[in-house]
């Protein structure tokens, strides 16, 4: 391969895109200093949460149905899911018949369901209420997230770069801090200096071009910054496939972006890399049309996403160390739309998973003939669900994190 100008380009600016490269790094040191030792840490079996947001506002109705009420078939004559359809949880809930693989996890006590989850005053707003989910504050704006709060007080005395990551480059208040910044993985795919199917030649030389272009040594405070940004990305990316590389393929993951990120939780945590948490997006829940077909397409992603994902945990003996979570800013309107769709809506279910889970359902079904102005009312703060995992499962500060306490649940 002959390196050209263009060659160097590309890949330098898929270096910079791969890790977020818009704030400074906690990842200053080279993966050979920081993760360079083969031997298990003692950190190793540190308890996981991998966070998914599902962008869009999830319709929880069809997610988690209501088979057993009329009310459910009166509202969506045309968007309901037949009973017949539904994969029993119970004599009145049923999951998505898109949802076979939780629903198999379910049946094994894996999958916890929180129904009814809200806030006081919901926000109908794609941004604000994310952004209140992101933040754990409904009534002001915040400019830190609760991650980002749970590392500065609970993970304050660990000094590793990644102890925290992001997948995915959609706008996350989740982990915004002044104190703190989180590595942003965008995507190692269109990034090629560490490529094995590339000449280690040809790696070495775009390393060094790299490193000489990116040298903060000798420049002016400003470039400097710029420089040490680019050096910070180059270390970080040297890390993760130093990491990802000591994974040992064991399931066969389906080709969508969330089964792709999931996979590579799976490898960074297989490589040691003690990160205790990930925050991985999949979009495409904005169901205002064509809801069925929609949504029974994403639902089916994200199932056969999380059940690979929990099976090869299973297969890297992790199944007991990683708790994910899933959860939408907004459910949906009960009654359908005129274009065989939902709109912005209010409470819905947030699905738990893991090896420690104590699984089935949690909080009351959803009231279909009590509503707010057409809404569901919520049943269980979002707060309480936080702080849950942050005491039970993290043994992290709940309360320094959220600003009070929360009645904890029992899923964990």
């Amino acid at each position: 391969m002959n390196l050209s100008r263009r060659d160097f380009i590309l890949r330098g600016t898929a270096l910079l895109a791969t890790l977020g490269i818009g704030a400074p790094l906690l990842l200053t040191q080279t993966s050979n200093r920081v993760f360079g030792s083969a031997e298990p840490t003692k950190n190793i079996n540190s308890p996981v949460l991998v966070v998914i947001q599902m962008s869009g506002g999830n319709d929880g109705l069809n997610t988690i149905i209501p088979y057993g009420s009329g009310a459910y078939f009166d509202a969506r004559p045309t968007l309901s899911i037949t009973q017949k359809e539904v994969l029993t949880l119970d004599k009145q809930m049923g999951l998505h018949p898109s949802l076979a693989g939780l629903n198999e996890l379910y049946n094994r006590g894996k999958v916890a369901i929180i129904q009814g989850v809200g806030y006081p005053k919901p926000n109908h707003s794609h941004f604000r209420s994310m952004e209140i989910w992101q933040t754990a504050e409904p009534d002001k704006y915040l400019h830190s997230g609760w991650l980002g709060r749970y590392v500065e007080t609970s993970l304050q005395g660990n000094k590793n770069p990644l102890q925290a990551i992001q997948i995915g480059n959609e706008a996350n208040k989740a982990f915004s801090s002044d104190s703190i910044n989180v590595p942003v993985i965008q995507t190692l795919d269109n990034f090629n200096f560490f490529d094995p199917h590339t000449p280690v030649q040809d790696q070495n030389r775009l390393a060094r071009s790299f490193i000489d272009m990116y040298n903060p040594n000798g420049q002016g405070t400003q470039i400097k910054v710029t420089c040490q940004h680019g050096m910070d990305a180059y270390h970080s990316v040297e890390a993760v496939h130093t990491l990802s590389s000591r994974y040992q393929n064991k399931v066969v993951y389906p080709k969508s972006g969330i089964a792709k990120d999931l996979q590579l939780v799976v490898k960074m945590l297989a490589g040691q890399s003690n990160t205790r948490v990930f925050y991985l997006q999949i979009g495409g829940f904005d169901d205002h049309a064509r809801e069925k077909e929609q949504q029974a397409k994403v639902l089916k992603e994200l199932d056969e996403g999380l059940s690979t994902f929990y099976e090869d945990l299973e297969a890297q003996g992790l199944q007991d160390n990683v708790v994910t979570m899933a959860f939408s800013e907004f459910g949906r309107r009960v009654k359908e739309n005129g274009s065989g769709g939902t709109d912005h809506g209010t409470a819905g279910p947030i699905v738990v998973l893991g090896g420690k889970v104590k699984g089935g359902l949690y909080g009351e079904a959803p009231n279909l003939t009590d509503l707010d102005k057409g809404d569901l009312k919520y049943q269980v703060d979002f707060r309480s669900v936080y702080s849950t995992i942050m005491d039970n499962w993290l043994k992290g500060d709940a309360k320094a994190v959220l600003g009070k306490t929360y009645e904890n649940l029992t899923f964990i």
